[in-house]
């Protein structure tokens, strides 16, 4: 027993030796990594210059691009679809065809009609000629003492008669011929304005009524109907100068209040808004965002949306100086589709990080990669 106490105190002894050498050779070692000083590596960023543009207070609304003149084209009889040459949101000219009606009954009728009304006024000419050269005889027998005066006033009335005849079936003629001239244009429907199809319900086929046919805006004239709220209605007049920004188009388009109602529903006043159209691209339906402006400056700075950071109850933005990054912080003013007018100790010549500005802090080194 006194052996193997023996044996585990020398054991004890190894492991307490092993472990006091071990700890001195982690003490002495030299770790140069600890003295080792850490670098920013840069990052890589895409930039875009600061714009100057007026800048304006206003109140901001959406709305819909309506045409203030619409038009139907609809079938001016009923039949059978021949042709339809246009569709949905498609531009037409004043005057070209849209579409066509089948007219195989029509050129039957017509054919009938009128060649009952020629062969009438034949027959009426006829009897007039017959009467009138009845009425020559009559008179050189009465001038002869042939003929008594009673048989020439008969002659002469049966005459006058054939006359009435045939005046009323030429009328007849001529009537029955231009009403089938006419009706023949109402199987050949046409735009009555130029403008943009909006609504089409006619199908090369069907049986078309007066019911059937297309709806066309004028597109010279376009208005945007919104609504305001009750708390801002008292700064908005008619003349009031508006911009609309169509996001579909990207495009900014100027315009004015042309209505603005005095009866609110749910707490808003509809405002109608007349637009400076320039293109045809902008359609009767889209969406927009409205900017009514209460005052304006002539210059201002605007940057793209995307290059806004906010954080902590900041709004700021990264330019670009020499290879740094510089924090500037900045007070939105007023929004314009992706844009918005800012505040801030920011200039024309200044360069904003928009790609990568997540990634950089102030004063940290970038690499420009426009």
């Amino acid at each position: 027993m006194g052996y193997n106490r023996l044996k585990v105190i020398k054991l004890i002894g190894v492991l307490a030796l092993s472990l006091s050498m071990m700890t001195g050779c982690m003490v002495k070692k030299d770790d140069s990594s600890v003295n080792q000083s850490y670098e920013f590596q840069p990052t890589a960023v895409k930039t875009q210059e600061v714009v100057s543009d007026e800048v304006y207070d206003a109140i901001f609304t959406i709305g819909e691009i309506k045409s203030k003149q619409q038009y139907q084209a609809n079938a001016m009889t009923s039949g059978d679809v021949l042709e339809v040459f246009f569709n949905t949101g498609e531009y037409v000219e004043k005057g070209q065809v849209l579409f066509t009606i089948e007219t195989t009954d029509f050129e039957v009728d017509k054919s009938t009609k009128v060649t009952q009304a020629s062969n009438a006024l034949t027959q009426a000419r006829l009897s007039f000629d017959t009467a009138s050269e009845n009425f020559v005889k009559y008179k050189s027998l009465f001038e002869s003492g042939a003929a008594s005066k009673t048989e020439l006033d008969n002659v002469k009335s049966q005459m006058d008669n054939a006359k009435l005849s045939y005046n009323s079936a030429y009328q007849s003629y001529e009537s029955v011929s231009h009403n089938y001239d006419s009706l023949s244009d109402n199987y050949t429907v046409t735009a009555p304005v130029s403008g943009v199809i909006t609504d089409k319900n006619v199908a090369q086929g069907m049986f078309a009524t007066t019911q059937n046919g297309f709806t066309i805006d004028v597109t010279e004239d376009y208005e945007v109907k919104t609504q305001v709220a009750s708390k801002y209605i008292n700064q908005v007049h008619v003349g009031q100068s508006v911009e609309v920004y169509v996001s579909t188009l990207d495009e900014l388009i100027k315009g004015q209040v042309s209505s603005v109602s005095l009866s609110a529903s749910n707490g808003t006043y509809p405002v109608e808004i007349t637009l400076d159209n320039t293109s045809k691209l902008i359609k009767p339906g889209m969406f927009a965002d409205i900017w009514i402006i209460k005052s304006s400056e002539p210059q201002g700075i605007w940057i793209p949306s995307q290059a806004l950071l906010q954080a902590n109850g900041e709004s700021f933005v990264y330019v670009l100086k020499d290879d740094f990054a510089k924090k500037v912080l900045v007070e939105v003013v007023s929004l314009r589709g992706d844009d918005m007018a800012v505040r801030g100790e920011l200039d024309t010549n200044d360069r904003l990080i928009t790609f990568g500005k997540e990634f950089v802090m102030d004063g940290a080194p970038v690499i420009v990669n426009d």
